[in-house]
Parts: structure tokens; C-alpha cells; sequence
């Protein structure tokens, strides 16, 4: 696995993700108060799809299209440490189950280069024994609109 010690500049675009979700999951999130894998697709693949905001708009595009009731959750990730208590690893290749595992409380984002930036990123944590709360995760929550009239949605948490 490569990790980025040094070359924190580079990976400014991941400061922010953002993760596309239905009332339900982030409903589900609130009352448990944990971050947990909720969509078929999070839990198929075993972690979380995000987007940065160089991406989230394609994200959307190819993959809620037309879906108005969804949210934009805002994840900064230096809030994921927990008051430097939980260390966050910046990878351009993914963890393996064995590294997750034995990993303890360490938070894995796995980023993908999309025309040379990381913009879609993947995190990756011991999610059972060491949970995700959703005041940790959850920084911010906006609306994602359907603009009916210009055939896409619209993003004002971006903005």
C-alpha cells in the first residue's frame, strides 16, 4: 500500500468528501449515531464511495440522475481523527482485508486519480470493532435538487 507522509499538498483535493445519500441512510445515521455502511453498493464493496468536490457533480450524473430526495453529506476528513486519536491514511492503493483488520482505529481513504486528481476516494475503517460516529463524520448535510429544467441537479452546499 502507498501512503502519502510528505506529500500532503498534493492531496488537498481530499480534504472534503462528500458522499451522495437517501433520507434513509443519513436518518439511520442520526438515530444510531454511527456512520455505518447503509447503501447495497457501500455494503457489497465494504466501504464508503465518495466524491470531492471536483466531482461530485459527475458523480451524480452518472448515478443518481433524476433523483431529487438525496442528500450531499459533507466528510472533512481532519475531523475523522477524532482529536488525534484515530489516525487517517491516504492511499493510492487499497487496503487489504488483512491491513483493515489489523489496522486498529485507523480510517483508510483510498483515492482514485480521474484526469490526474484524487477525486473519487473510498474510506475503509475496522468498521466492527471500531465504529464510525456520525458527529465525527457528518460535518455538514445539504440539499442536491433535481432542476427539472435544466436536466441536472443542483449543488449549493458546493457554492
Amino acid at each position: 500500500m502507498t501512503s502519502f507522509g510528505n506529500e500532503e499538498e498534493e492531496l488537498t483535493e481530499l480534504d472534503v468528501l462528500w458522499k451522495i445519500v437517501s433520507p434513509l441512510e443519513l436518518e439511520t445515521w442520526r438515530a444510531s449515531g454511527t456512520f455505518t455502511l447503509e447503501s447495497n453498493l457501500d455494503k457489497t464493496d465494504g466501504f464508503f464511495h465518495c466524491s470531492n468536490s471536483h466531482r461530485i457533480e459527475k458523480t451524480a450524473e452518472l448515478y443518481f440522475q433524476t433523483v431529487s430526495d438525496h442528500k450531499m453529506v459533507k466528510i472533512e476528513t481532519k475531523r475523522l481523527t477524532r482529536g488525534n486519536s484515530r489516525s487517517v491514511v491516504f492511499c493510492a492503493d487499497a487496503p487489504s482485508e488483512e491491513e483493515i483488520k489489523n489496522s486498529g482505529d485507523v480510517i483508510f481513504i483510498h483515492y482514485l486519480l480521474v484526469e490526474g486528481k484524487a477525486c473519487c476516494a473510498h474510506l475503509y475503517a475496522n468498521f466492527e470493532k471500531h465504529p464510525l460516529e456520525t458527529e465525527d463524520c457528518v460535518a455538514e448535510v445539504f440539499d442536491m435538487p433535481w432542476d427539472e429544467a435544466n436536466g441536472k441537479h443542483a449543488f449549493p452546499g458546493l457554492k
